[in-house]
């Protein structure tokens, strides 16, 4: 599976998520941006439940930075402005006009399956500000370990492994809407 095209494809799941959970309630959050779809980037990759599948083969190059994880690949690929359908900056996700998709959604099912686990786990991430998702996966002990480990070293940020990821114990995906 193509890791640009899968997070193409994710981004368009966000964003029907989004509309859905706006038009049947009276909430409102911001927008979905650059951090805040890095960080359901992660929580929709991880393990959601003992031992069920997750896309850790796919976005496997996390980093452990300030703001939380961040799947180096998709980030770039941010930056870059190489994201087929999607241009996402420090304020947006929108889409790119007349865009043919270059690849068949039906091949990312396993995506789709990632992103509806996540959306039964908590429907209300989508809604979510970027610190609070921030918060969520600062939760996460492979995360903390990996950047304590990159602040022992006085470096920014250090890789997190997919074993590590995989087993992190305290997997949390966020309960509240503040």
């Amino acid at each position: 599976m193509d890791k640009v095209y899968a997070f193409d494809y994710m981004l368009q799941l966000f964003l029907e998520w989004r509309k859905e959970f706006l038009a049947a309630s009276s909430l409102y959050s911001g927008t979905l941006n650059k951090l805040s779809v890095l960080k359901l980037l992660f929580l929709t990759a991880v393990p959601h439940k003992s031992g069920g599948e997750d896309l850790l083969d796919t976005f496997d190059k996390f980093y452990a930075l300030p703001y939380g994880p961040v799947e180096s690949d998709i980030y770039n690929a941010i930056l870059k402005d190489a994201l087929p359908s999607y241009k996402v900056t420090d304020t947006e996700v929108k889409k790119k006009e007349h865009v043919a998709l270059p690849y068949n959604s039906s091949d990312y099912s396993k995506v789709e399956d990632a992103v509806n686990d996540l959306r039964k786990i908590n429907s209300q991430l989508i809604l979510m500000r970027a610190f609070q998702l921030v918060d969520i996966t600062h939760r996460w002990e492979s995360w903390k370990d990996a950047y304590e480990f990159a602040k022992f070293m006085d470096m920014y940020s250090y890789r997190m492994s997919v074993d590590s990821i995989r087993n992190d114990a305290n997997r949390y995906f966020g309960n509240e809407l503040h």
